[in-house]
């Protein structure tokens, strides 16, 4: 049973929906701004925003929580785009939500720190968005929250897949929010892990990435179901690999070998072969390891086919968006498929020879074939999928 994905819905620093989202990677013109307007927020934070979108679906949370209406409005813009109503649910229809997220929806309790509000109810409890979004949205279950750091987007979307192909759930949202925090960002320039210019994944002078925010949702059906209803499917998504470094906190395993792991079970399950791959979405943080890790991984994988299989890496332009940026991975991949296109690697003026892939600062055409994404977090949590094109 194959699983497609037939609607998109996107707030991102390049453009808050499908199609302006798909020129800004081709464009990648964007630039972190500094953080201003959050309280308490570290000296020199900067980061890659989201302008507020025009408009909204419906009236802003009580809260006026920026995680909460930022996920309803890409939720509602994927379902919208799928051609699939709100309250699917009271149709018969058997619909499960799955978010990722890193830090959840931090806002009321830095509101509560700061003095922007005195009421603590639910400032403690920052992971109950996905429930709140099924309740807005009509979705009745399962419904999960995902929160392996970086790669929890991927996740959600790979446990959508899970819930369909089984036959679980008849229509599945899968997806990540993340917006910029206090935390989060103190913790990356803690780390150290915080470049001063750009995120640059892959250029010599790389020094660490900057951190991003958005919402990135998709909806996930089978083929079979997608065909019944007259939908159009933007791709397919297939199975996923999922492994652990168990080596360090934060850092990735330099060798590689769980990472390389886990392409190789998502390629097997997926029923594809290393050498039918047509690109891959990148991980690239822009971090010197973890940039040089994953070109490890994928000369392991591709053999000599790693100096010209094209790839792009999202982050080089909307930033690193945490728990929702596999979600924008999964995301791209299908607008690559669907465009037969990979987009340009931002800021990328220097290559570093120790890295050698096909990464170009132009955009580049792309065979026809699947996408490999990978997503790595901290833990070593490391997970890779197969997006493919649609058959005709």
């Amino acid at each position: 049973m194959t699983a497609v994905l037939t609607g998109l819905g996107l707030l991102s620093p390049i453009g808050n929906d499908p199609e302006s989202y798909w020129a800004g990677l081709l464009s990648a013109g964007s630039a972190p701004v500094p953080v201003v307007d959050r309280p308490g927020m570290p000296t020199g934070a900067r980061a890659y925003r989201v302008p507020e979108p025009e408009s909204e679906p419906e009236a802003a949370p009580a809260d006026g929580s920026r995680y909460l209406r930022w996920a309803r409005t890409a939720a509602a813009q994927a379902l919208r785009d799928a051609d699939i109503r709100h309250g699917a649910a009271d149709d018969g229809v058997a619909a499960g939500l799955f978010l990722g997220t890193g830090t959840g929806d931090g806002e009321p309790a830095e509101a509560l720190r700061d003095g922007r509000r005195t009421e603590e109810t639910g400032a403690w409890w920052p992971y109950g968005g996905a429930a709140w979004l099924a309740d807005e949205l009509g979705f009745t279950g399962p419904v999960q929250t995902v929160s392996t750091a970086c790669a929890a987007g991927a996740y959600a979307v790979a446990l959508a897949v899970h819930a369909v192909t089984s036959g679980r759930v008849d229509v599945a949202l899968a997806g990540g929010v993340e917006t910029v925090s206090r935390p989060a960002l103190a913790a990356f320039m803690r780390l150290g892990a915080v470049d001063p210019v750009h995120c640059r994944p892959f250029d010599a002078d790389r020094a660490g990435t900057v951190y991003g925010e958005g919402a990135a949702f998709v909806v996930v059906e089978t083929e079979e179901r997608a065909a019944a209803r007259g939908a159009t499917p933007l791709a397919t998504v297939g199975a996923s690999g999922w492994s652990c470094d168990g080596s360090h906190l934060t850092a990735p395993e330099e060798n590689g070998v769980q990472a390389v792991r886990a392409a190789h079970d998502a390629l097997d399950r997926a029923g594809f072969r290393p050498e039918e791959i047509a690109a891959v979405v990148c991980h690239g943080t822009g971090t010197p390891l973890n940039d040089r890790t994953e070109s490890k991984v994928l000369h392991e994988l591709l053999g000599r086919r790693a100096a010209t299989v094209p790839v792009t890496a999202p982050k080089s332009v909307i930033g690193h968006s945490g728990g929702a940026a596999g979600a924008f991975s999964c995301a791209t991949a299908a607008l690559m498929v669907h465009h037969r296109h990979v987009p340009p690697v931002a800021n990328l003026t220097r290559a570093d020879a120790d890295c050698a892939l096909a990464a170009e600062a132009d955009a580049q055409p792309m065979r026809p074939g699947p996408v490999l994404l990978n997503a790595y977090a901290f833990g070593g949590n490391n997970i890779s999928l197969i997006i493919g094109p649609v058959s005709s």
